[in-house]
């Protein structure tokens, strides 16, 4: 028997072993987690802080602002880069960052190869798409004037949360992303950058952010 008979009847054998269909659930399977139905800061803030970010919560676009300003100042921001987005605009931050010295790219200023000179800038802040409850997770999606970059390169990443992208669970994220156009990229960020890949040391700041931060606005 040749190389091509052997072939065709290993695999003749495998269609003949093959089950006429799969079998069914009798009903649908529900992948929601009933016990996680809480959709507010409060838990969301505790799934997250313990995963290594900090969270604070501002109740109007000045607090916001007052808080954006104090985290720049804690953390020696002098550069950083920002989303083109309306939950930015909402706590005008371009102007915020600017009056507290420090020198903001904008999408349109960035270089053709973006990571390199990323890895430069001190922040980058952006908003968010989802805010997962059950893991303290932000999903981010890129598109034009939000390069997916932003979040993932500078040392510190900053991120507005309204209060109405927050979700109970992963798969009320997939019901969201479903009802438009598919992002160019989609991030699902839970905590910072960290790995324990070599000698099972863990090391934060490999291949990301030293520190992530979450400005909840309450009244998005």
């Amino acid at each position: 028997m040749n190389e091509t008979q052997t072939r065709t009847a290993i695999l003749s054998r495998l269609r003949a072993g093959q089950p006429k269909g799969l079998p069914r659930a009798r009903r649908p399977l529900s992948l929601r987690r009933q016990c996680l139905d809480a959709v507010d800061f409060e838990t969301f803030a505790a799934a997250l802080t313990a995963l290594g970010p900090t969270f604070e919560l501002a109740r109007t676009p000045d607090e916001a602002k007052a808080a954006l300003a104090a985290v720049v100042a804690k953390k020696g921001v002098k550069t950083a880069v920002r989303w083109d987005h309306p939950d930015l605009d909402a706590v005008d931050a371009a102007a915020t960052l600017a009056g507290a010295g420090v020198a903001v790219l904008a999408p349109e200023d960035l270089p053709e190869r973006v990571c390199p000179s990323l890895a430069a800038v001190d922040m980058g802040i952006t908003s968010v798409a989802y805010a997962v409850c059950a893991t303290g997770s932000l999903i981010l999606a890129a598109g034009k004037g939000r390069e997916r970059a932003t979040p993932l390169v500078p040392r510190l990443h900053v991120a507005l949360l309204p209060a109405s992208k927050l979700v109970p669970d992963l798969p009320a994220v997939f019901e969201g992303l479903a009802k438009g156009p598919m992002p160019s990229a989609v991030n699902c960020v839970s905590g910072v950058s960290s790995t324990g890949d070599i000698e099972f040391v863990y090391v934060r700041g490999v291949h990301g952010p030293l520190a992530v931060h979450v400005i909840g606005l309450e009244w998005l």
